[in-house]
């Protein structure tokens, strides 16, 4: 067989990466992800997906690609589907985004797992203080500078800057010529020169494809190009300036916003207060030579909600949890202190607030990017509902995860692959602009349709 490429999502839609890669008898998935949208026609939190049908629920709706020899046993009970042996040699993760891992959870745990060190450790956190996409899977981890052969096919991952450390493109070596897939991307972040490195990397090898993310290629991109050094700076202004208590929602896994808030806290003279789920983070995190992240305890203190029997004793919690305990903050003691710390809360721990009983005046930082759908804009309602109820200020500071559409427009022109192929973007159409800067042909994978390129001798198709 010669190679070719099957996009099963990322195409006309944010999010959803799963990208199958064969060349001669060799089958590669590039992520697995779950797209944002994903069946919000049919279920919502009040309607899910049953258990009883494994992936069965997710075949009715085209949620899930039915690939023969891809998913588990479990996957596949009450479904028309018969389980047989893997045909599925590996999947390579770009970085650990549910976007791009959320499907895993479905796939034959035989089939192993290739990913960054630092994804290894994200993903032991996430195993120890709560579920793991990639359980029971083999992990097979990888650095810049190592490659890997899978098959018929030779990996060389390079690292690129993203909201969330241990991100990577790949150039792909095929037996007709280099493929180069971005993953997620930015330059504007504090390793941009990262993402420089991948572009180097790739436009070294000549691919003849390129497959890029596109996340901001829209006509009214609405987000800004923040870096986070300026988040540092807007932050440190706004805590310094407010009187009384300070918290923050941002994604728990993005080191760079995690040491951001840190650094802010610290230059204005308060403590920084972390999740337990935070906290197992940074506490494996540490283990990363490559990373600076604060340290528990000696840095910043965890937050102990009341369980159980709302009493804070040790048989409340979970083994995991009950390491942090004596570092741990209760509602009382920061509603006693509330000038002197930063506090970090996610959105469903709002009805914290309650019990630490913040006072009028203080300031909310909505870290996170604004709401993009529907769904986002509720959720956005809710929580502006809640910081009006308190009395405090409302404060959004964001720098984007991916690159802005010029941005991506000099990677595209900047790699000069022959083919180009946009995914993860809602937007494919608005990449010819791109390609005409210079040889790099538009290839826009739809739904049903084999594309041919036969000047490369490659096929994608969007099923």
């Amino acid at each position: 067989m010669i190679p070719r490429l099957t996009c099963y999502g990322g195409v006309g839609e944010i999010g959803g990466n799963k990208f199958l890669l064969e060349d001669k008898d060799t089958k590669v998935l590039l992520d697995f992800g779950a797209g944002f949208a994903d069946g919000s026609e049919y279920f919502d939190s009040f309607i899910e997906p049953r258990q009883v049908n494994g992936a069965g629920d997710l075949f009715e709706f085209g949620l899930l690609p039915e690939i023969p020899g891809l998913y588990s046993e479990k996957a596949l009970q009450n479904t028309e589907m018969k389980y047989h042996e893997h045909e599925i040699d590996a999947i390579v993760l770009s970085h650990y985004h549910w976007d791009h891992t959320g499907r895993i959870g479905y796939v034959d745990p035989k089939i192993p797992v290739y990913c960054g060190e630092t994804t290894s450790l994200i993903d032991d956190a996430y195993a120890e203080s709560g579920t793991s996409p990639l359980e029971g899977h083999q992990i097979k981890k990888f650095r810049t500078g190592d490659t890997f052969r899978l098959g018929a096919m030779e990996f060389v991952p390079v690292h690129v800057d993203h909201s969330i450390p241990g991100a990577y493109g790949f150039v792909i070596h095929t037996s007709e010529g280099p493929l180069a897939y971005t993953g997620d991307f930015r330059f504007h972040g504090p390793a941009g020169s990262m993402t420089e490195d991948f572009v180097q990397a790739a436009k070294r090898e000549r691919p003849i494809l390129l497959v890029t993310e596109g996340t901001r290629v829209s006509p009214d991109d609405i987000k800004g190009n923040l870096s986070e050094s300026a988040v540092l700076d807007e932050a440190s202004r706004v805590v310094k300036g407010t009187k009384g208590l300070v918290f923050s929602t941002f994604r728990g896994n993005d080191v760079d916003r995690i040491n951001t808030f840190y650094k802010a806290a610290m230059g204005s003279g308060r403590r920084m207060v972390v999740s337990m789920k935070m906290a197992v983070l940074l506490e494996r995190l540490k283990d990363d030579r490559r990373l600076r992240v604060p340290r528990v305890g000696k840095d910043v203190d965890v937050y102990v909600r009341r369980k159980k029997t709302g009493k804070l004793d040790d048989s409340d919690y979970y083994p995991w949890e009950r390491p942090f305990l004596d570092q741990g903050v209760s509602a009382a003691e920061l509603g006693r202190k509330q000038d002197e710390v930063l506090l970090h809360l996610e959105a469903w721990n709002f009805p914290e607030l309650i019990d630490i009983k913040p006072e009028r005046g203080g300031t909310y930082i909505h870290a996170a990017t604004e709401a993009f759908n529907e769904e986002g804009e509720r959720e956005e309602g809710v929580i502006k509902n809640w910081i009006a109820h308190v009395g405090f200020r409302y404060a959004q500071l964001h720098a984007s995860g991916h690159a802005p559409m010029k941005q991506v427009g000099d990677l595209v022109s900047g790699i000069g692959a022959n083919r180009v192929v946009p995914v993860h973007t809602e937007h494919p159409g608005l990449f010819k602009a791109f390609a005409g800067r210079g040889r790099s042909r538009l290839e826009l994978p739809k739904s049903g349709n084999l594309s041919q390129l036969p000047a490369v001798r490659r096929s994608i198709v969007k099923q």
